[in-house]
């Protein structure tokens, strides 16, 4: 049995760090770990481009990469403390846009999206957005 001093308190071990607060040694800065979510998000952006139009409807895979790929970009915005110098090559606009397309399609579902916009969106707007997000990252010091 262990004595109460090699035990951490049940304080500490349940107090909630941010992720700032318990990077482990060796992890990626947070500049190698936005190319890498940024790569993920394009792999999804281009395999909705590459299926077309036609294959983009509710329910098919195509619009299911294209939600998870929103998801996923409007979630950097929910971890200003960590990527926020990068940030900046995204406008407020498409922020709020990001932010309003990934609610709709997280707690409205996808009837309450417009398909054609979405689609607009994901094919259009976005790729621009992580190619600028990802210029800022690499010529970031």
């Amino acid at each position: 049995m262990s004595s109460a001093d090699d035990c951490p308190s049940a304080r500490h071990r349940w107090r909630i760090q941010g992720r700032a607060e318990r990077e482990a040694p060796g992890a990626p800065s947070p500049a190698e770990a936005l190319l890498v979510e940024l790569d993920r998000i394009q792999v999804r952006l281009d395999d909705v481009i590459e299926q077309g139009r036609p294959a983009f409807f509710e329910g098919s895979d195509s619009y299911d990469r294209a939600t998870v790929a929103v998801i996923r970009l409007a979630a950097l915005f929910e971890e200003p403390s960590r990527f926020a110098p990068f940030l900046t090559a995204v406008t407020d606009d498409e922020r709020r846009g990001i932010i309003t397309t990934r609610n709709i399609a997280a707690h409205s579902g996808y009837r309450a999206m417009d398909a054609d916009l979405f689609w607009q969106t994901t094919t259009e707007h976005l790729p621009g957005v992580i190619a600028r997000l990802r210029t800022e990252v690499e010529s970031a010091p």
